[in-house]
């Protein structure tokens, strides 16, 4: 495993006990993550994020007392380090954009193996995003049909050329070690640019960034 995978501290948010159980087994005598809590909707969520702060949280979308879509929203004001792979049955476009909108890092479908999942956690732990296949299409298709409006601004933004080249990187899924390269920079760097971006968009997260940029013909789909 890479050693950038190591020691991972994940959580997990589901009101389903079964599923849980699952999961846990998935990770099982893995020596790079440590399963350091669980929680049966979002509130324990949060409350299990202020006592063991972990670097990575999978969460439900649908579950009692408190949604996915609202622990994402808390999580991104109270523990903004902490990243989000949402989980869902189902591949609808309100949960996908609620829960976009809302700071989530990632998203996969429940039916996912665990090879995908750890591809997700190492991605989302490093600063990148990650999404399913299905999801990565469904977006894109939102994006050109005009159906994802993440924080619109009346004025439009100007980039550099650096950042319009990073925003055409995003928009491809290369990831930081990856645009690092072709630029012949470091990966912090890349980082700063990204963080940068978000500001500069009003965006919760890289994805933000990328939409807000193919809205407003900055770059292409």
């Amino acid at each position: 495993m890479n050693q950038y995978f190591k020691s991972i501290r994940v959580v997990i948010a589901d009101d389903h006990a079964i599923f849980r159980e699952g999961f846990k087994l998935l990770f099982k005598n893995q020596t790079d993550l440590e399963l350091v809590g669980e929680a049966e909707n979002g509130k324990e969520l949060l409350q299990l994020c202020n006592v063991e702060y972990p670097d990575v949280a999978f969460v439900d979308i649908k579950m009692p007392v408190m949604n996915g879509i609202e622990a994402c929203k808390e999580l991104r004001k109270t523990n903004p380090h902490i990243k989000v792979i949402a989980l869902s049955m189902f591949n609808d476009d309100y949960l996908l954009i609620d829960m976009l909108e809302a700071g989530a890092n990632g998203y996969l479908l429940k039916n996912t193996d665990k090879h995908e999942m750890w591809r997700a956690v190492n991605s989302v732990y490093k600063g990148d995003n990650y999404y399913c296949d299905s999801t990565a299409l469904k977006l894109a298709k939102l994006i050109a049909s005009n159906r994802f409006h993440p924080h619109q601004q009346t004025k439009v933004v100007r980039f550099s050329t650096r950042e319009t080249e990073v925003l055409k990187m995003l928009a491809q899924q290369l990831t930081n070690k990856e645009m690092a390269e072709k630029m012949d920079v470091s990966v912090r760097t890349i980082e700063t640019y990204r963080e940068t971006l978000n500001e500069k968009t009003n965006s919760k997260n890289s994805i933000g960034a990328v939409i807000y940029a193919i809205r407003h013909g900055i770059i292409e789909l």
